[in-house]
């Protein structure tokens, strides 16, 4: 009989390897096909970028950025709206949130006391751009 419960607690430690293992795995698989097509890094480059501009930027500025490259991989990851779920800006949070890919957005805060406002996606020739205007803080 202790054979059997030697056994039964040998195969059951390898059961549980083999659980973690798959776990492991299916998360590496994950993580390769979201970095597969360059869409984490693109989402760090426009934050960050963006952030950089709001940070200069004085009250009354208005901004137009090219972002073909963007909206190309949001179109091939199937991202809803182009319009409004690429670029995000949160005022309340002074925060840029950027979603090129299904699942969650890269956000970077600024630093400059402004509002963003007036945020619009063109989609046209030659290329695609984003508009938007930074204002005084508008709330207290």
């Amino acid at each position: 009989m202790n054979k059997k419960a030697q056994i039964a607690e040998t195969l059951m430690s390898n059961v549980i390897y083999l659980i973690l293992l798959a776990i492991f795995v299916v998360g590496m698989f994950a993580f390769i096909w979201q970095q597969s097509n360059n869409a984490a890094v693109w989402e760090e480059y426009y934050t960050k970028e963006i952030t950089k501009i709001i940070d200069l930027a004085k009250p009354g500025d208005k901004v137009t950025l090219d972002v073909q490259k963007a909206t190309e991989i949001a179109l091939k990851n199937n991202v809803a709206s182009l319009k409004s779920d690429v670029f995000n800006f949160n005022n309340a949070n002074n925060e840029v949130c950027i979603k090129l890919s299904q699942g969650r957005a890269s956000c970077y805060k600024y630093f400059n006391d402004v509002d963003v406002i007036d945020r619009d996606v063109q989609l046209g020739i030659p290329e695609n751009v984003l508009n938007f205007k930074v204002v005084k803080k508008l709330r207290s």
